[in-house]
């Protein structure tokens, strides 16, 4: 908002005194008969309201009967003056002008009403007018300023740099696990020195699983067992069951395949025979 213009106090009844003396064009210091009847400085007053031209002066300090005056204010022309011309505070076209002025700025300077606002919204400036707008929230959407935040975790005091966050198993708060990314290996990995081992337990091979094979000459039957993730690589182990280890019908010796596990017997088995074990290794 524009700022507002001064406009001096009114004084009742406008009452007049005279100049005690004569007043050049220049003289920013008069003396009247009766400074008492004027209002406090500062303040407007007008010099020869009698007369068609009039002249306006700021009083700008009030001794008793001698006042410090600013001539010519608002347009009006410093001039002469007799001892006995009449100074008072009247109604001038400054005050008029500082009156229209103050009421146009604060009309301009109002806010508008904001279309169609929702009860109980607050409002909202627009940053690039300022004007005001619905927020579309209310007191509801905001948080007091004393409350509280139970079932969220506080934060844990002095934190490591870097370091993943663990649970407490007592509290459930959140702490400092001690532990970065990088004590951990990455989810795809080698193990080199080391063997990977797949272990496949109690697998059933049925009676119809079993054909004719060539691949040993004294165990013509063959059953290829389905085992995930075995490869070629592997070197298969199979741990028969003690009346197939004892029988002496099944091979000492398996073949590993993509996904498969091959064991050999000397007869075909007539019924479903249940290996405890097959145990594939293979170095990485």
């Amino acid at each position: 908002m524009a700022e507002l213009k001064t406009m001096y106090p009114a004084q009742a009844n406008t009452p007049e005194t005279t100049l005690a003396g004569a007043l050049t064009t220049s003289d920013t210091s008069v003396t009247v008969l009766d400074g008492s009847i004027l209002p406090d400085a500062p303040n407007l007053l007008t010099i020869g309201a009698d007369t068609t031209t009039a002249e306006t002066v700021l009083m700008t300090a009030k001794d008793g009967n001698v006042l410090t005056i600013e001539r010519g204010y608002n347009g009006t022309s410093p001039r002469s003056w007799t001892k006995g011309d009449i100074v008072g505070r009247y109604f001038t076209a400054a005050d008029q002008t500082a009156l229209q002025e103050n009421i146009r700025a604060l009309d301009e300077g109002k806010p508008d009403i904001v279309p169609s606002p929702v009860s109980g919204n607050f409002v909202a400036f627009d940053g690039a007018t300022g004007a005001q707008k619905d927020s579309g929230k209310k007191p509801d959407d905001f948080a007091a300023a004393s409350h509280t935040h139970d079932g969220y975790i506080e934060k844990p005091a002095s934190p490591v740099s870097g370091n993943l966050a663990a649970f407490d198993g007592t509290t459930g708060a959140v702490k400092d696990s001690g532990k970065k990314a990088a004590d951990f290996a990455a989810a795809s990995h080698s193990h080199t020195g080391y063997a990977e081992v797949k272990i496949f337990q109690n697998v059933t091979v049925a009676a119809s699983a079993w054909a004719n094979s060539s691949t040993y000459a004294g165990y013509p039957f063959a059953a290829v067992i389905s085992c995930a993730g075995v490869t070629a690589e592997h070197v298969p182990e199979v741990t028969f069951g003690v009346a197939e280890a004892t029988g002496g019908n099944f091979a000492p010796v398996a073949l590993s395949g993509a996904g498969t596990v091959t064991i050999y017997a000397a007869e075909k088995p007539g019924g479903t025979i249940t290996l405890p074990v097959i145990k594939c290794e293979k170095a990485v």
